[in-house]
């Protein structure tokens, strides 16, 4: 294996044209991500951040590779990228290498050169790390064409694999909205309103957070976090980046709860617990519906509810997860294709 600092010699090393690879913590990634379209959540350095201590919790080693490509003086993209020691793997969502995304206003003539100078230095580190099943996905966001990324790839890999992501169109009011619904959802979310209370946390208010991570403990069975990836979500709502919203039951115990992380593009479905002993009634249902009419009262245009899971799927997901997937499906209203790349 090679040394961290081989890995970002080889990254950050001066290209033989006119870019320059930096990393993360040599500029201001969230001044130029003010400046990115689309402003995919992921790409927030609040995000990034997250999912490091998410990794590095589970007491893995990892290594934040994440850089900007720099032209004339000017970051003008954006590349999340780590490298986990463990499973010697090379990615970002999971282990999977994502796409740049860039300011406004760059030609197609300088994506395709920035692309192609990405791909060779992730070519070059699956041979130098000797990473045994390397992926790069594209797509992350609705899209009518495939990208520039998408159609570079193509040319260097051997193996294309087709996931998906649900979304919701936030562009509607709420009636045109509510008809992309499942047929079932409407009558279940009547039902669940006359037992469950659904609101927003407002504020500072440590106490209603710590009710979620209790319910979350309590939902899931164990820890799956550590708790320095909860404060980071907490700074978020503290610093109205996020939300979280929850229901109460009629006795003002929290059943339920979701945190969803923002940006002016999208909203993402993060996190979420219910109380297994209430799962026979609809309390998802009715928080989600709250949540959208939340959502609506702002200018963002996508609710991303992500991977819907099949058993068709290449990595034979589990029950829960294609369970999860389908109760968020019920909402969306649009299937977008997330095409992963392999045999590089």
């Amino acid at each position: 294996m090679l040394p961290k600092v081989s890995i970002s010699k080889i990254l950050n090393s001066k290209s033989k044209d006119k870019f320059n690879l930096i990393s993360k913590s040599n500029f201001d990634w969230d001044e130029v991500f003010f400046y990115c379209s689309p402003q995919v959540v992921f790409y927030r350095s609040n995000y990034i951040e997250f999912a490091f201590e998410c990794i590095r919790g589970n007491n893995i080693e990892c290594e934040d590779l994440s850089l900007g490509v720099e032209l004339d003086g000017k970051i003008i993209a954006l590349f999340p990228l780590f490298f986990t020691e463990n499973r010697n793997a090379l990615g970002f969502l999971g282990d999977s290498v994502c796409p740049p995304i860039f300011i406004h206003s760059i030609s197609k003539k300088i994506k395709k050169e920035v692309s192609v100078l990405l791909v060779d230095k992730l070519k070059s580190l699956f041979l130098r790390l000797n990473i045994n099943k390397p992926i790069i996905s594209d797509q992350l966001w609705p899209s009518n064409t495939l990208s520039i990324w998408h159609k570079t790839i193509l040319d260097h890999s051997k193996k294309c694999e087709v996931i998906r992501e649900s979304f919701l169109n936030l562009n509607y009011d709420y009636s045109k909205v509510r008809s992309n619904y499942r047929k079932s959802y409407k009558a279940l979310i009547s039902k669940a309103n006359k037992l469950f209370k659904q609101s927003k946390l407002k504020g500072n208010n440590r106490k209603v957070w710590n009710e979620f991570r209790n319910l979350h403990f309590k939902s899931a069975g164990r820890k799956t976090r550590s708790d320095k990836s909860w404060e980071l979500l907490f700074d978020e709502i503290k610093e109205g980046k996020s939300d979280f919203y929850f229901s109460r039951d009629n006795d003002g115990v929290m059943r339920g709860g979701s945190f969803v992380m923002k940006t002016n593009y999208e909203a993402f479905y993060a996190i979420a617990a219910y109380d297994r002993d209430f799962f026979h009634l609809p309390i998802g249902h009715c928080l989600q519906d709250f949540i959208i009419k939340d959502l609506l009262k702002t200018n963002i245009q996508w609710y991303r509810y992500g991977r819907l899971y099949k058993k068709t799927d290449f990595d034979t997901p589990n029950d829960k997860q294609i369970q999860i997937g389908q109760f968020k499906s019920g909402f969306s209203s649009d299937l977008i294709a997330n095409y992963r790349f392999s045999g590089f």
